[in-house]
């Protein structure tokens, strides 16, 4: 019931933030390949397992700030990025990350933007538009924001345009990942921002460390709908005794 974005870091693996995803108890799909959001559009891959940021209190998410909301959806087959697969209309790439970038190069830079549909516009958990737009963003200087936009500093002072952003959406400055917006109306404490990729290096590209939790979606979690048979109706049969008696 929640609606939210994701970005291709690798063919196979989803940045995303973890509140969109963690306690899920069934496989799910991500989307690719449309601007569109309507049904039958785009293609899908099924997630297979979920690393979450061992820092993310999801304990507390609805009370207390947890600003290490991040989350890996590693897939069950990877995108294509050097074709056109049939369902999409355009060739999928992925954005790069994992470059620690310094501030005062990102800051004014004329590259900076994300894609959205609109959906946290006055708190919507759907989204408002049918295209995907583009908007363009400045980077700012930590001091330009107040503190309760910057927990723990790790959140972005961006110049804030009409929002068209979504739960999840990038922002791209020269190629990398620079942020990724990870609360809105059902994580309060926290603002609403994006919070500061160059940050989690270690959790973008560490294969297997100490700063993942990988959660396995077993099989035996998922459920078909579509495909599960009408169990029969279990019937009861009883036996009339009768006794004969002597007059």
């Amino acid at each position: 019931m929640l609606f939210c974005v994701g970005a291709l870091i690798e063919p196979h693996v989803v940045l995303t933030p973890a509140i969109c995803v963690f306690g899920e108890k069934y496989k799910f799909f991500v989307y690719a390949g449309t601007h569109r959001f309507l049904e039958g559009v785009g293609i899908s891959r099924q997630v297979q397992h979920l690393c979450i940021h061992k820092g993310y209190n999801h304990t507390s998410r609805w009370m207390k700030c947890s600003p290490d909301n991040l989350a890996l959806l590693v897939l069950n087959q990877q995108f294509f990025f050097h074709k056109r697969e049939p369902g999409t209309a355009y060739i999928l790439n992925r954005v790069r990350y994992g470059v620690t970038t310094h501030l005062e190069k990102r800051i004014g830079d004329p590259t900076c933007h994300y894609f959205g549909w609109g959906s946290r516009r006055n708190g919507y958990l759907i989204p408002l538009l049918i295209d995907l737009l583009r908007v363009d963003v400045t980077l700012l200087p930590p001091d330009r924001c107040l503190h309760m936009w910057n927990y723990k500093n790790k959140y972005l002072c961006i110049q804030q345009p009409p929002c068209k952003d979504d739960l999840g959406s990038i922002i791209v400055c020269s190629g990398y990942a620079q942020g990724m917006m990870t609360s809105r109306l059902i994580d309060r404490p926290c603002g609403v921002g994006f919070i500061d990729l160059s940050q989690y290096t270690k959790f973008l590209t560490c294969g297997v460390d100490d700063s993942r939790d990988v959660v396995d979606q077993d099989e035996f979690m998922s459920f078909d709908f579509h495909t599960m048979k009408t169990p029969s109706v279990p019937t009861l049969a009883t036996a009339i005794i009768s006794k004969e008696t002597d007059g």
